[in-house]
């Protein structure tokens, strides 16, 4: 008892010293669930175009890999939306591209949409008081995950962060937009220039699907799972009440922030004010393709038992493939685990494993690399055959991740898929390292859909071509080469001396459990 009166009289005393502000404990929050799918209107009428002679347990969907592509059509369905938007991610930077999309969301909510959006607490490019202003807007409700209730002091903060560790640790990595019930997005694209192409130091190449049909009423059920979860904080509760004058002066900043955003904007072909896309959605039929999609996701808890985790359910998963997995991960630290299922496969079952990851010069983060290329040497004796992505790749390629005019100085991978036997493809949030595995909540769909996955495929083969990729391989002396149109190196290729230095410093810390 003398213990925890003096730990408390000690937090009581470091948030005094520290000046911090914290977020009430238990604030309204109602519940609230997806609403039913509309019954007439633009989505509607496509939605049944792209699904005719369809079974109803199917779905129609797109690849979208084409940044300017993925804004256009996130932008498309919250321009054409009637009823409801509810929105999921992990990232929402407060770029150009972050605030079109809140303008645009905000110009919905204007007309009687009802949005509710639901976005990590550890990125803070939004603040406490720009995210309760938001969540203030009629007809919008923002909600935060897992936000620590210290919101202020530096010292404060790393106490509370030191002292609840497992808990905080814990991030919302899911990515998901659904539109009245008829139309969604999912994928690994978070709300930021480089996911949309519209980043001057890299840009992505990256993935979504667009869909339509049965696995809309899935995704809206897991986002009302985490929406109503104990996780979860209303954003209105996160700053205290504001006084008109101070709401104006904040509404008159984001306006002048999106007018002067509009000298980058107008100069590509994404729309800077809301439009009919009728011509758009009427030529989708010839793009989409149908198939079975399902819903996986980890549970939102944060403390405790944290339930069925969605690596364990896909491992749980009876597909059958027998031929061919091809993977593409933007971050790969396997686990022992992994490292046994795939010689297993391999020597075993005789499949082809062929993986996609980033070279260090397209990773966005070398921290992680240099904890990955410990790796290399293991998956290739076990018999992986694997790729590295440029971060200079063709201009062919280079045209899907940069939006005209915008030229990035280099190319990230981002994408996240498996795909198997040119039948199955895995496609969502989930990375192939610790952090996705063990610590964060992830998302993505199970697609049987041949045609979708032999267009994935022709990607995945695109992306491994030499002008894009090098190949990594072992010479006679069990030394590692990589080799492209470019040549051979004896030598991981870098951006610059600067990123080889952070790579061997990154690799000293003993962080990988935490990548």
């Amino acid at each position: 008892m003398k213990h925890a009166i003096r730990l408390n009289l000690c937090i009581i005393t470091l948030l005094g010293l520290t000046g911090c502000a914290t977020l009430p404990k238990n604030p309204n929050k109602p519940v609230s669930f997806s609403q039913p799918p509309v019954v007439e209107g633009m989505l509607v009428e496509h939605s049944r175009a792209v699904l005719a002679n369809t079974d109803p347990s199917q779905s129609a969907l797109m690849l979208i890999s084409n940044n300017e592509q993925a804004i256009r059509w996130r932008l498309a369905l919250i321009d054409s939306a009637q009823q409801s938007i509810d929105l999921q991610v992990y990232i929402w930077s407060n770029d150009e591209s972050g605030r079109l999309l809140l303008d645009r969301i905000m110009a919905a909510s204007e007309r009687g949409v009802r949005v509710r959006l639901l976005v990590d607490d550890m990125p803070k490019d939004w603040g406490d008081r720009g995210t309760a202003l938001v969540g203030r807007l009629p007809n919008i409700q923002l909600r935060r995950f897992n936000p620590g209730r210290v919101r202020t002091g530096l010292l404060a903060r790393a106490f509370q962060m030191s002292t609840q560790f497992k808990t905080l640790n814990r991030r919302m990595h899911n990515k998901q937009l659904i539109v009245d019930g008829r139309w969604g997005i999912i994928g690994s694209r978070n709300i930021g220039n480089p996911y949309f192409g519209l980043s001057k130091k890299y840009n992505n190449r990256d993935l979504d699907v667009l869909i339509t049909g049965a696995v809309i009423q899935e995704m809206s059920a897991d986002f009302d799972e985490f929406w109503n979860s104990d996780a979860t904080y209303p954003g209105e509760a996160m700053a205290k009440h504001y006084s008109e004058r101070q709401v104006e002066k904040a509404v008159q900043r984001f306006d002048a922030a999106v007018l002067k955003d509009q000298e980058l904007l107008k100069q590509t072909r994404i729309p800077v004010a809301p439009r009919n896309w009728s011509d758009e959605f009427a030529r989708l039929p010839e793009h989409m393709v149908t198939g079975t999609a399902t819903c996986f996701q980890d549970s939102p808890l944060v403390e405790g038992d944290r339930g069925i985790r969605l690596i364990d359910q896909i491992e749980q998963l009876d597909i059958g493939a027998q031929n061919q997995t091809c993977l593409i991960t933007p971050y790969m630290i396997p686990s022992k685990k992994q490292f046994e299922s795939a010689a297993k496969v391999i020597t075993e079952e005789k499949r082809q494993i062929r993986m996609l990851v980033p070279s260090m010069e397209s990773n966005n983060h070398t921290m992680v690399h240099s904890h990955y290329k410990k790796y290399r040497k293991r998956l290739l004796k076990i018999g992986v055959e694997l790729f590295e992505f440029r971060g200079f790749p063709s201009d062919t390629l280079r045209s899907d991740s940069d939006t005209p005019p915008v030229q990035s100085e280099f190319i990230s991978l981002h994408a996240k898929a498996f795909i198997l036997d040119q039948r199955w493809v895995l496609l969502g949030s989930l990375n192939m390292d610790p952090r996705s595995i063990k610590i964060n909540t992830e998302n993505l769909l199970l697609i049987d859909a041949p045609e979708l996955a032999q267009k994935l495929l022709a990607d995945f083969e695109a992306m491994c071509a030499p002008e894009n990729a090098w190949t990594v391989t072992l010479n006679e002396k069990g030394k590692l080469r990589w080799t492209s149109s470019a040549g051979e190196r004896k030598s991981q290729p870098a951006r610059n001396g600067w990123q080889r230095w952070s790579e061997a410093f990154y690799r000293l810390l003993p962080v990988e459990s935490q990548l």
